[in-house]
């Protein structure tokens, strides 16, 4: 089968976990014996590459300024950017030429954040089936995480509509819709997006997983019965990511045999991060290489308060042998167990994940769940099966199932 891929972004440039993800299907799916391209947009074009198997089309943006560089605009350049985005007739003149060159079967397309969906236009015209899989909240909302002024958005507010509102017109001419988590999948169904699908054509697909077996062998063999019960965290440092949520339940924990590692970037200053860990042992650890990070925890926290798709760090953190607690929160909960409250608990609050923190410290390390455990979802994120599972969409709706 020939398929491509669409994606704001690809490997190496690497911004999230999305073009990790695509990356990942992608070159599965060319393992098995499929022609596979990806296609994505650049500061400027670049001819075709190949890449581990795949052909990558890397297309200019064609908008008044690139993705990275929104911060250095101002808040009514940012929103005349999304309007005029919208109706970029010249990203589908580059996309149709990439749609002559491949001849896909079937066009699977995922995070469009500057990305007009009329690319989807130039696929419908040609008779080819559309596959989306929403990896975050682009299209529903300007910055795509549903998120502002310390709270999840509760409604579709009137500015994100009206720069969006094209794409649920658009959305019309999309054959399948994948989500990487449930919340996900039923955020969109609810604002209306994909209803002219029927539910079969709606599903929940969670991303692919890749660990190096020796960061599990090297988990497992190190020591760490002379350290402190350590509870790790790793990702953007900031409010939506529920750092200060976590910082505040270790407060309320209080004084014991334990330590905190904060591992990741925040986007402007740690300043206000550090100020309220001050006497606590939380260590920030800037950039790690994750795998050698997860080999001296105990226990990862996931704290989100922002409805996060499907946090990539629990998919590895689990396939390492690591046990999560997390925020009720996003797709958090699709991972570690709706019913499982012992590990979950409700995001933003800080009192009631210190009481998750001390059942972990009253049990011991010797308590702590096995990567057995997590079996089920190690199995599920292995890239074969979510490669088998997407070709089980494209051969529906191509009519080759």
């Amino acid at each position: 089968m020939r398929i491509l891929h669409l994606s704001s972004l690809y490997p190496p440039h690497i911004v999230g976990g999305a073009e990790k993800s695509v990356a990942l299907l992608a070159e599965q799916l060319t393992s098995m014996g499929h022609q596979v391209g990806a296609a994505c947009i650049e500061r400027e074009g670049v001819a075709k590459t190949a890449q581990n198997g795949v052909s990558v089309y890397r297309m200019a943006h064609h908008n008044s300024f690139w993705l990275e560089d929104w911060p250095k605009y101002s808040r009514g350049q940012r929103l005349w950017q999304k309007m005029k985005q919208q109706w970029n007739t010249q990203i589908e003149a580059e996309f149709d030429r990439i749609l002559d060159d491949f001849k896909p079967e079937v066009v699977n397309t995922h995070s469009m954040v500057d990305i007009s969906t009329l690319v989807w236009r130039a696929a419908n015209k040609r008779g080819i089936p559309i596959v989306h899989t929403l990896r975050d909240y682009d299209m529903l909302c300007g910055n795509a995480a549903m998120f502002r002024r310390g709270e999840n958005c509760d409604h579709w507010h009137l500015g994100c509509k009206v720069v969006n509102m094209s794409k649920l017109w658009t959305s019309k001419w999309v054959s399948a819709a994948i989500a990487v988590g449930a919340e996900t999948l039923n955020v969109h169904v609810r604002h209306g997006f994909f209803d002219h699908l029927p539910p079969e054509r709606r599903r929940v697909i969670w991303n692919g997983a890749v660990v190096p077996d020796s960061a599990a062998t090297a988990r497992a063999t190190f020591d760490r019965a002379q350290q402190p019960v350590t509870f790790g965290y790793l990702g953007r440092i900031n409010i939506e990511k529920g750092v200060g949520t976590l910082i505040d339940a270790f407060r309320r924990v209080g004084n014991g045999n334990w330590r905190v590692r904060i591992a990741g970037q925040a986007p402007d200053t740690l300043d206000e991060f550090k100020r309220r860990a001050e006497g606590l042992p939380i260590e920030f650890v800037g950039w790690v290489d994750p795998f050698d990070f997860f080999r001296e925890l105990d226990v990862l926290i996931v704290p989100s308060i922002w409805a996060e798709p499907l946090p990539r760090t629990i998919l590895e953190s689990y396939a390492i042998g690591v046990p999560v607690i997390g925020a009720r929160s996003g797709g958090i909960p699709d991972l570690i167990g709706a019913d499982n409250n012992a590990w979950l608990f409700n995001p933003g609050d800080d009192a009631d994940l210190a009481e998750k923190i001390k059942g972990v410290m009253h049990g011991g390390r010797s308590a702590l769940p096995t990567k057995e455990a997590f079996r089920s979802v190690v199995n599920e994120t292995q890239p074969p099966r979510v490669a088998e599972k997407y070709l089980n969409v494209y051969r529906e709706v191509t009519g080759r199932k």
